[in-house]
């Protein structure tokens, strides 16, 4: 699906297994989406058998693929209180559910939010205004009520178009333009790229940015693949061998590293075994000999007690009255005052 700026569509179709070869293309079919008028986007539907477009000075429309033909148009809005009328000029658009077409989001330059119900009405259904800068990308989540919306200052916030109202906005304000989201199938992952060459990857549950990689230039377009691959099958397998096959060597290595280890622990405790047992041999045979040595020293110091006391009753003289006196005090010609030996064995001495 192709459209120009100036309103030119045209849709070829290509076969899946002729796609490298370029055989079995089918002509294409082009028509006039508007006259005199700026396409500014086009989605199609998850079943591809419908288009939307929009742009600046035209109106939402829906477009049968197969018959190249316009099903439904919205309806211009009405004046203001003053009496104005606004010229449309829509700015992102997507379908909201994947099995129903017929409820289509679209966003505005006056910052607008808008729910469309082909089926019932030509005017919105709902319509929200967020913050005071235009619209510039949208995508739908696959819980079939939630979109995500960017806008031209780089905010980022997710609406419930069931009532209109606000979950969130996305921390860690982007420095431009978002101009395009995409919405992950299966993970709870929204991509985002803008005007200042970054691209995001945000968390939808707690909002939060995950990554951010700088490209170098102005992006317009992000597009997730969930089946993506960088190896073939038969590579994969045959890494996935290899991988166990390493996998087996590095036990197999860890389990001789570990029984090393262990023989090394038990040598070393028996090194350690046979040094205290011969650091104990030792001690002892210098305790023998310490021993001795001592009970040497002890006997001569009771002899020399003995020959001191010896000496000392040796010099010590009994007198009239069968008092024991000190040679010495007997000298200075004192009578000396010494004191009775009443014990028996004392007086045998």
């Amino acid at each position: 699906m192709m459209v120009a700026l100036k309103g030119k569509a045209s849709i070829r179709s290509i076969t899946k297994e002729n796609a490298a070869s370029g055989s079995h293309i089918e002509p294409s079919a082009t028509w006039d989406v508007c006259g005199g008028a700026n396409v500014q986007f086009c989605s199609v539907d998850h079943g591809e058998n419908y288009v939307m477009f929009g742009g600046k000075g035209i109106e939402v429309s829906l477009w049968d693929i197969t018959s190249c033909s316009k099903t439904w148009s919205a309806k211009s809005p009405r004046t203001n209180s003053l009496g104005i009328f606004t010229r449309p000029w829509f700015t992102a658009g997507t379908f909201l559910c994947k099995d129903d077409h017929r409820k289509i989001v679209a966003c505005t330059n006056s910052h607008q939010v808008r729910l469309y119900d082909t089926a019932l009405q030509r005017r919105p259904a709902i319509s929200v205004e967020f913050k005071e800068s235009p619209i510039k990308a949208v995508a739908a989540d696959p819980n079939g009520h939630d979109v995500y919306i960017g806008t031209g200052t780089g905010d980022l916030a997710s609406f419930d178009m069931r009532t209109g109202k606000l979950l969130g906005c996305y921390f860690g304000k982007c420095s431009g333009s978002i101009r395009s989201i995409v919405r992950h199938p299966d993970l709870p992952l929204i991509a985002s790229c803008g005007l200042d060459s970054y691209l995001r990857i945000w968390d939808t549950n707690t909002r939060q940015l995950l990554s951010a990689v700088f490209l170098k230039q102005h992006l317009t377009t992000v597009v997730l693949d969930s089946h993506f691959s960088v190896e073939e099958p038969g590579e994969m397998k045959s890494k996935q061998l290899e991988s166990s096959v390493e996998t087996e060597t590095e036990v197999r290595k860890e389990k001789k590293k570990k029984s090393k280890a262990i023989t090394e622990d038990e040598t070393e405790a028996q090194i350690r075994k046979e040094k205290k047992s011969r650091t104990i041999e030792e001690e002892e045979q210098a305790g023998l000999v310490d021993h001795s040595d001592i009970n040497d020293e002890v006997y001569a110091r009771k002899e020399k007690k003995k020959k001191k006391s010896r000496g000392i009753e040796g010099g010590k003289e009994r007198d009239s009255d069968g008092e024991i006196c000190s040679p010495k005090r007997r000298k200075s010609g004192e009578r000396s005052k010494c004191l009775k030996k009443r014990s028996k064995k004392q007086l045998v001495a």
